[in-house]
């Protein structure tokens, strides 16, 4: 079986410059029950690929994503991409990593409704476990809400760009990581899809909490605005950050003080994200149509 990795992001504590480095990752015990006691955990070391320093850190890989700390630096935030499955089968390990749902847009509708129905429960729940364990529980469907649409943001950008020869070609163009991206003559004659391929890997290497410049690509390809209006950017640009204090620090701010996550305020965090994700479905949804129908006039972005 293939070694799992994943892909850290962070600015070293050395050169103070922003860092990436691939770290080997232990797989997650996906046989073990509860799930919640399959967290793998391991130590090892980083390279700066700036200045070439190393750092001690220790890994861990749960079903919840891949966490990685400095040893010597345990406030340094770092950003680590969600490790791959890993199979024996190299067909099913492209399947399991690289499908992309026909409909994100109704993966996301159904995650929803299953959210709100366990809040609604929760809520409701007079005694016992649920009861007591209310304000963990309202606090993951909050964190789950922003990965519900951090995926769907990543599937339909992915998605629509790469069903839209017009949008790939902006892509490469205005992306600096891509325009300046070298392929020979050969990969092309040996892979006709060699352009789609790595504007695929680029746009799955995303990281899509990172709404400002999730926002940027969406133009840049698409020619769509995702935000609706400021007043809704600033409040899910507020959620990414709790949702980084969720999964990070156990849902506590940089002075350790401990977040609220009422059934009401998730609530309404959660219908936020619905607008969001509704105003990008019919903005994506209206460029199609343009591939489509070229000749019909479209609102441009703002």
């Amino acid at each position: 079986m293939s070694q799992l990795t994943t892909t850290a992001r962070f600015v070293c504590p050395v050169c103070k410059k922003a860092a990436c480095a691939t770290v080997e990752v232990p797989e997650v015990d996906w046989c073990v029950e509860p799930l919640s006691d399959s967290l793998s955990e391991d130590d090892g070391e980083m390279e700066c690929d700036q200045c070439g320093g190393f750092f001690a850190i220790n890994i861990q890989s749960s079903p919840a994503g891949c966490f990685i700390k400095l040893v010597d630096h345990p406030n340094l935030d770092v950003d680590a991409e969600e490790a791959p499955f890993a199979s024996d089968d190299s067909q099913e390990n492209e399947w399991l990593n690289d499908f992309i749902p026909q409909s994100p847009y109704d993966v996301y509708d159904s995650n929803y409704h299953h959210l709100g129905e366990v809040l609604a429960e929760c809520s409701a729940g007079e005694s016992g476990v649920i009861r007591r364990s209310a304000a963990v529980i309202q606090r993951m469907i909050f964190a789950e809400t922003i990965s519900s649409m951090e995926a769907y943001l990543g599937d339909t950008l992915i998605s629509a760009v790469l069903t839209d020869p017009k949008a790939m070609q902006r892509l490469t163009i205005r992306d600096k990581d891509l325009s300046e991206a070298k392929v020979s003559l050969n990969a092309i004659l040996a892979n006709p899809n060699v352009v789609s391929d790595k504007i695929r890997i680029h746009l799955q290497g995303l990281l899509y909490h990172n709404l400002p410049k999730v926002a940027a690509i969406f133009r840049v390809a698409l020619e769509v605005n995702i935000f609706p209006n400021e007043d809704l950017k600033v409040r899910l640009l507020k959620f990414v950050q709790l949702r980084h204090d969720v999964v990070h620090r156990n849902g506590k701010d940089k002075n350790g003080e401990e977040h609220s996550f009422p059934a009401e305020w998730v609530m309404e965090a959660m219908e936020d994200v619905r607008t969001f994700v509704q105003n990008v479905q019919s903005s994506v949804s209206r460029a199609r149509l343009q591939l489509l129908y070229p000749h019909t006039e479209m609102e441009q972005p703002e």
